[in-house]
């Protein structure tokens, strides 16, 4: 056992990725972050993330054309 310090921005964050009552911050963690520098252990945290809200997916978009705008010119 461990006791880390967060900021209270971290700790509201990490406290909505807790399922239910029971869910422990250490859980959370442990379903979300995968071991440092397996591939395998990252792309199996991403697949149990869950799926994002049309609203979000749309602002990830929006972001990515923006910025395809800004940088194709420049490979002109």
């Amino acid at each position: 056992m461990k006791t880390i310090a967060v900021s209270e921005k971290a700790y509201t964050r990490l406290a909505s990725w807790k399922t239910d009552r029971g869910d422990t911050f250490s859980a959370v963690i442990e379903r979300l972050i995968p071991p440092k520098g397996t591939l395998g252990a990252a792309l199996a945290a991403a697949e149990s993330l869950p799926d994002l809200p049309a609203l979000e997916i749309e602002s990830l978009e929006n972001a990515v054309a923006a910025t395809r705008q800004k940088i194709h010119p420049a490979w002109k």
